[in-house]
């Protein structure tokens, strides 16, 4: 469990004793925020009434800070800081904290590579990132001070690319440079130094597609032209690939490798026959045992894929399906992937592995291939290790990708694991079927009547371990249980899941969601367990652009989203509503694809992309929250915003808080504009009214929206 902390770069996450957090407003995060910037520096009252509350009348405004201050003692009970008050004075001391702040001011401050690393991993993202209030005197404070540790964040950059550069280590050099483009897209120098480190690895086609995208970058945003040092290394990478002598010089010898002949697709090799062309298999020793693993495609991120159950690297070309996953891939990821021990074409016979010994196989994996920092991609019985990893080597991992996994056996608060008995079953049905046309009315139920899948499938698993050793693993693996670690992953998480998987139930995924912090859920209608069925190009997809997401957008973006504002009723007098069922909302806006922006004197507002998902989210929370004992009333329109990273601001946002003063407790309703937009959902509007408001050209017609069983997910 994570001990007693407070951090701020990239968002507010705050924990006393026992990682019980406490239910702090807006308003009091911001008080710590900049308190805790200040640490054991005393602050007057009276400025903090004018930077928080501001636009309050002096009363209200000492009366806000009361509370605040209140609420923020009682929690620092509970955690190593100290929250003292001398008359009108106010000091916060967080020595017994773990303040993310200071840490990574220090790891920046150090001459080592290795602490910089570590600062990179601290700094999550800007501070108190997707945090805002309308108050001028805050917004000022936070914007200099966001610069501030930003620009701390962008120098450590500088210095890693240099020291990567120099020691002729281009794989860190690639991750570092990388980084620094997201923050300073227009850095020439450090497009520079990504096309050298991408050339020094033998991939030149990527170095030159690094030389478009800066010059396209500068053409959008300045106008300007890629300067004469950056042209020039350009033409002289085009040169060596066109040259055929480079391609006899390695990298070893100091001089650029040329790229393999261009393939058929973007990421796909194919031999003279058609078919995949079969990557080599290297191996690793990791304790005595040889791991094998293969490594395609020609991405910027490197991201090892963990599969489940049993595998074959080289069977997997086999199956065009699963070819076409593993190419598509490679278009946007340096793909790696290995047989686990005991499976393949590693080591067999090895006996039943420990879930830390696999962990280790990974590790070896990685430092075989150079991969400091990579995305973990856990399919099926893979996800429980990779979790394993993330949690326990946080700064080696970027990323973390589950596909179809679960987190633990069966019990009565995990009903949803088979038991025993059910394993058993299955276990009879796997020995006697073995070897004959795989059964994919679990596996993929989509390729039933595929006969070659299905003989493909058979010599797959023919191919990846003995029966004996099959049904042992199988077992072993419903042993697993880590849902007790879930809480220590603090890396960006993408969850996919098929709605009707038959073997790992939507649930699983859904439980996995909630107990990882920050996690986003993807659920997909359809059966198909594994990672090539139906689903395959919509997973790919969501992976794509999970894992690239870290990429700069625009400035400032216009997008069309559909705004919901919900209250909560029935809370006790001077509670905040919105902290009693918190769990059960947050689960809610997971499924439904939502985002919270906002949540403040009772009212949530979040964002969606589809209009529909916004209604069903409304209705499933308020029924979810109906037998909690509280009442929901809420609102829903659709218009333009700006989106800013997590911000998103416009008049679409005051209009649905401005529609909620229309309902009456426990109902729905929903702006003419949104129910335009969704005929044919099977929802069923009512007429209720119209209202003026400020920024619309006419009077805004709203429906009352009558709850049906569609679930909030589908």
């Amino acid at each position: 469990m994570t001990g007693p902390h407070l951090y701020l770069l990239g968002g507010f996450d705050f924990a006393g004793v026992g990682a019980a957090v406490p239910a702090f407003s807006r308003k009091a995060r911001a008080m710590v925020a900049y308190l805790a910037l200040q640490s054991g520096h005393s602050q007057s009252r009276e400025k903090l009434a004018t930077l928080l509350w501001g636009i309050n009348s002096e009363t209200q405004a000492r009366m806000s800070l009361r509370q605040a201050v209140s609420a923020v003692r009682k929690a620092m009970q509970s955690s190593g800081g100290r929250f003292l008050t001398d008359g009108d004075n106010v000091a916060l001391h967080l020595d017994g904290l773990d303040f993310d702040v200071v840490r990574f001011e220090t790891l920046a401050a150090s001459p080592a590579p290795e602490d910089l690393e570590k600062a990179l991993v601290v700094y999550r993202g800007d501070l108190l990132d997707g945090f805002g209030l309308k108050e001028e005197p805050f917004e000022d404070w936070l914007r200099v001070e966001r610069e501030r540790l930003r620009a701390i964040a962008v120098a450590v950059l500088d210095r890693l690319v240099a020291h990567y550069s120099a020691t002729n280590d281009p794989a860190s050099c690639a991750r570092a440079a990388t980084r620094l483009l997201a923050m300073e897209p227009l850095r020439e120098d450090a497009h520079r130094a990504l096309m050298r480190a991408y050339a020094a690895q033998g991939r030149i086609n990527l170095a030159l597609k690094q030389y478009e995208n800066c010059r396209d970058a500068l053409q959008r945003e300045l106008k300007l032209q890629p300067e004469p040092e950056t042209r020039h290394l350009h033409e002289e990478l085009r040169t060596r690939r066109m040259t055929p002598q480079a391609a006899s010089r390695t990298a070893t010898s100091g001089a650029l490798p040329t790229s393999p002949p261009a393939p058929t697709k973007a990421g796909e090799r194919r031999a003279s026959g058609g078919e995949p062309l079969r990557p080599p298999t290297h191996y690793v020793k990791s304790a005595g045992i040889n791991i094998a693993y293969q490594v395609t495609g020609d991405g910027p991120i490197d991201m090892i894929y963990v599969p489940g159950w049993v595998s074959n690297l080289d069977l997997a070309w086999a199956s065009p399906r699963f070819s076409h996953v593993l190419q598509r891939l490679g278009t946007f990821c340096r793909l790696i992937r290995m047989d686990k021990r005991g499976t393949g074409l590693s080591d067999r016979n090895v006996g039943l592995p420990t879930m830390e010994e696999r962990m280790e196989d990974v590790r070896a994996v990685l430092d075989a291939v150079g991969s400091k920092r990579t995305v973990l991609f856990g399919s099926s019985e893979g996800g429980p290790m990779c979790m394993l990893f993330a949690a326990t080597y946080p700064d080696r991992t970027a990323a973390l990708v589950l596909n179809g996994a679960a987190s633990g056996r069966w019990s009565k608060d995990y009903p949803w694991a088979k038991t025993a008995e059910q394993v058993e079953e299955d276990l009879t049905v796997v020995e006697r079927e073995w070897g004959e046309p795989a059964d994919m009315s679990n596996a993929a139920p989509s390729l039933m009547n595929d006969s070659f899948e299905k003989e493909w499938f058979a010599a797959y698993l023919r191919n990846s371990a003995s029966p004996a050793d099959a049904i042992a693993l199988w077992r072993w693996g419903t042993e697993i249980d880590v849902r007790n670690i879930l809480p220590a992953i603090h890396v960006p998480t993408l969850i996919a899941h098929s709605a009707g998987d038959r073997w790992v139930k939507a649930e699983e995924g859904r439980y996995l969601a909630t107990h990882i912090e920050g996690a986003r859920y993807i659920e997909f209608a359809g059966r198909d367990h594994v990672i090539w069925g139906e689903n395959s190009d919509r997973i790919v997809d969501e992976i794509q652009a999970f894992v690239t997401g870290a990429l700069p957008a625009a400035p400032g973006e216009r997008v069309l989203v559909s705004v919901l504002s919900l209250a909560v009723d029935g809370a006790a007098s001077g509670a905040n509503p919105l902290e009693h069922p918190a769990d059960a909302i947050r689960e809610e806006l997971l499924l439904a694809g939502g985002k919270e922006i906002s949540r403040a004197a009772g009212r949530l507002l979040a964002v969606f992309q589809r209009p529909t998902r916004s209604i069903q989210c409304a209705i499933a929370i308020g029924e979810r929250l109906k037998r909690l004992g509280f009442g929901v009333h809420a609102a829903i329109h659709i218009g333009e915003c700006e989106a800013r990273g997590d911000d998103v601001s416009g008049i679409a946002i005051e209009v649905a808080l401005q529609l909620l003063d229309q309902v009456p407790p426990g109902e729905i309703i929903a702006s003419r504009t949104v129910r335009d937009l969704v005929v044919g959902s099977g929802l069923i509007f009512e007429e209720h009214g119209e209202m003026e408001a400020e920024g619309l050209p006419g009077p805004l017609q709203f429906f009352k929206v009558t709850p049906t069983p569609v679930s909030a997910g589908a």
